[in-house]
């Protein structure tokens, strides 16, 4: 029997519906960004992960305010953003 491979951060980001995602150290940051927040919130956002993964321990979340500025990338822009690990050992670096 062999052991399930860990989720990657392109399958993660689908799941969530993030417009991106990445992981390191164990570590998935997923990032959805926004011009108006139309009731949108970082607690929403966990809110989609715990639903999503319900194994997710939550690390840290929060918004992130950019002025607008044409094609610049998500994290350069204003997003929402939620850390969490799915197997709950990895431990963000103090």
């Amino acid at each position: 029997m062999t052991t399930p491979k860990p989720l990657t951060a392109n399958t993660v980001r689908e799941k969530l519906n993030a417009d991106t995602c990445s992981c390191k150290a164990g570590v998935y940051t997923a990032r959805w960004t926004y011009f108006y927040r139309f009731g949108g919130s970082a607690e929403v956002k966990c809110n989609r992960v715990k639903a999503v993964f319900p194994q997710a321990l939550i690390l840290d979340s929060g918004e992130v305010w950019k002025a607008f500025r044409g094609g610049a990338s998500v994290a350069a822009s204003s997003h929402w953003f939620v850390k969490f690990t799915l197997d709950g050992t990895a431990v963000l670096p103090a």
